[in-house]
């Protein structure tokens, strides 16, 4: 049973950590562009992401912890000696570096530029280039976070655990 509720825990991260930035990227970020004033939009903008990134760092942690206990039973198991596992997990995991990488790019240095600018009172040009920085790196990271859930799919399935012992 403890398996099942690591395992759980693992999903629910997953979906905590995913789907707010598709939520941010598809919807509330191009919702809140609308805001005429441009100082009250910065403030909700503000309180929005700073929001979502301790809603995900938070989900980031529980993803690494549950994620070192998942793969120590995958060793137990015998499933890394699947060479198709092996890869699949492997790729996984540099995506996963990747992720906690921009994650943290985005959150400690893209995202305090961009209220520095903010607060600064900054041209319009430097605005608008550490947004684009600050999209680009947000994009990324869900590019990379919805890769992570296909080889957590093709981890669960039978097909990782075929074609023979590496």
């Amino acid at each position: 049973m403890f398996e099942a509720i690591v395992l759980w825990l693992h999903i629910l991260a997953a979906v905590v950590f995913v789907g707010p930035q598709v939520f941010l990227v598809a919807v509330a970020l191009p919702a809140l562009r609308t805001i005429e004033d441009v100082r009250v939009r910065q403030r909700v903008i503000s309180s929005v992401t700073r929001g979502f990134g301790s809603l995900g760092g938070a989900a980031l942690g529980v993803l690494v912890v549950t994620g070192l206990y998942n793969y120590m039973k995958a060793s137990d198991n015998g499933f890394l000696d699947y060479k198709r596992y092996f890869i699949t997990l492997q790729i996984k995991l540099t995506l996963v570096a990747v992720v906690v990488v921009l994650t943290i790019l985005h959150g400690a240095v893209l995202g305090r530029r961009l209220q520095r600018l903010q607060t600064e009172g900054a041209s319009e040009a430097d605005l608008a280039q550490a947004r684009q920085w600050s999209m680009i790196a947000s994009i990324a990271t869900l590019a990379a976070s919805i890769a992570i859930l296909l080889c957590a799919a093709i981890l669960g399935s039978i097909w990782s655990k075929m074609g023979g012992i590496r």
